[in-house]
């Protein structure tokens, strides 16, 4: 929908060239403009999802570069492109074709960013910023979920959690939104203030401080600091804080913060909402009481990990502050289903054994969860688990890795294969259940094969970077062929 109002105003979900212009250098063709204002805009990153209409952003990555795409976007629909002036004035200042335009800038990062601050600014509703170390997507959705029961909600897709997804996720605000639920990810000092100068939160949830990125944020110390910095960012603007009453760092911070909001797995006078009675179902979900001052709701999650009963309970704080009953928020809990392909602790049940895919990334708090996700695991057979090297850990890789491998000895883990290279610590610390170290995923597979039985439980878990996955379908082709 296009639509010309006067130079200047503000409208809800609109954008407009002065907008632009404040941007960087607009070049339009003179014998026909481009819409001068966009309601509901669709702004790509990927020239392959231009179906029509798009502002293009142009990046450059270290494989691909988005300016070599422009002259095909163009023809695919885009009507505008936000472009480098490096690559312009390169390419001889040419001008777009006729209905189209270019936005000139210096750099097309800071512009992504920079429009999504001006179109965030017409918007007064509540945006939801969610961080934290490990959870957040999980908690992103399971507070997207029980806001959807009473609000029109939108919410960051898949891992658009960065310095390009934050802005991504703001432009996808439509002028219906009654509630915006923003995940925001980080690995170096610096970024979350950068993140929330550009969401401008109302509302701020840390999941909880743990080990990660510990290349770049050095140890706990380091990465309280730059996720509390939400918490700052909340404090100086008289916004309202979810404060985890389980995480110990994290309830520190919020205790002098005006319009906190506390919740955790324990009854506590403080806490908004709280949980009972967790249990672990014979298919592997994980089922607990959701109580509060005005009531308890018996909810049964289509995740596993005794661990994700703290993620629902902070989507049951914010749905509280928010007005929902707990009716609701039990019903916007149990409809949320994790998408194929989640690859967070996502149960498989595959010829005959039942699989626990926790591929998409890890660190030692995470791994430990895992682990005790893959131990109450109800099975009849063995319960195995495969698991890869945690990267980004600098210093602190060897000492982590082996604090893993102790903890497993501890455990009721019966058999342990490792993969990669700081893996073989875990082998070396659990010498009674390891059953293998390779570096090759073939390898393992065929390992795999020749161990796993009907009735097993197998957990694999590893950084995104050491590709599990693979393994995992793997695995179950051969078991799917062979049967």
């Amino acid at each position: 929908m296009f639509r010309i109002s006067g130079e200047g105003e503000k409208v809800k979900g609109v954008v407009t060239v002065n907008d632009f212009r404040t941007i960087g250098e607009v070049i339009i063709a003179e014998s026909e403009f481009p819409p001068c204002e966009i309601a509901n805009p669709v702004v790509v990153i990927d020239s392959r999802e231009v179906k029509g209409g798009e502002l293009f952003i142009a990046l450059k990555g270290e494989k691909t570069d988005g300016h070599s795409y422009i002259e095909s976007v163009f023809e695919k629909g885009a009507c505008w492109a936000m472009v480098s002036r490096e690559w312009y004035e390169r390419d001889g200042s040419v001008e777009p074709p006729p209905g189209k335009g270019f936005i000139v800038t210096d750099d097309t990062v800071e512009g992504l960013q920079q429009l999504s601050v001006l179109y965030r600014s017409t918007f007064s509703c509540p945006v939801i910023a969610i961080g934290g170390s490990n959870g957040k997507t999980t908690t992103k959705e399971m507070v997207a979920s029980v806001l959807a029961t009473g609000f029109k909600v939108q919410m960051s897709r898949g891992n658009r959690n960065n310095h390009l997804g934050v802005p991504l996720t703001l432009l996808q605000l439509r002028q219906d939104t009654e509630i915006a639920v923003v995940e925001m990810g980080i690995n170096h000092p610096g970024e979350m203030e950068l993140l929330a100068d550009i969401a401008k939160p109302t509302h701020a949830l840390l999941t909880n401080i743990g080990h990660e990125h510990l290349e770049f944020l050095l140890d706990l110390d380091g990465v309280a600091e730059a996720e509390l910095q939400l918490f700052s960012y909340s404090r100086q603007h008289a916004g309202t804080v979810f404060v985890n009453g389980d995480d110990p760092r994290l309830k520190n911070a919020g205790a002098g913060l005006a319009g906190s909001i506390s919740y955790g797995t324990r009854e506590v006078p403080l806490h908004s909402c709280w949980s009972r009675e967790i249990s672990v179902e014979r298919d592997g979900r994980v089922s607990f009481t959701l109580c509060s001052a005005s009531g308890s709701e018996k909810v049964i999650l289509n995740f596993t990990g005794k661990h994700n009963v703290v993620n629902a309970v902070a989507a049951a704080a914010v749905g509280r502050h928010f007005g929902l009953s707990l009716c609701q928020i039990r019903e916007g809990l149990e409809r949320l289903i994790p998408a194929a392909g989640w690859k967070r602790l996502e149960v498989v049940d595959a010829c005959g054994i039942r699989i626990l895919n926790d591929t998409y990334n890890a660190n030692s708090d995470s791994m430990r969860l895992a682990i005790n996700a893959l131990c109450d695991m109800p099975c009849s057979g063995k319960r195995v688990a495969v698991l890869g090297d945690m990267l980004e850990l600098g210093a602190a890789a060897d000492a982590e890795h082996a604090t893993i491998g102790s903890y497993i000895q501890q455990s009721t883990v019966d058999m342990l294969f490792t993969f990669g290279e700081k893996a073989s610590l875990l082998c070396r610390a659990t010498p009674r259940n390891c059953r293998g170290h390779f570096e090759s995923r073939e390898k393992l597979c065929d390992a795999l094969l020749e161990v796993v039985q009907d009735g097993d439980a197998v957990l694999f878990k590893g950084s995104r970077g050491m590709k599990l996955e693979e393994v995992v379908e793997a695995l179950i082709n051969a078991r799917t062929i062979t049967r």
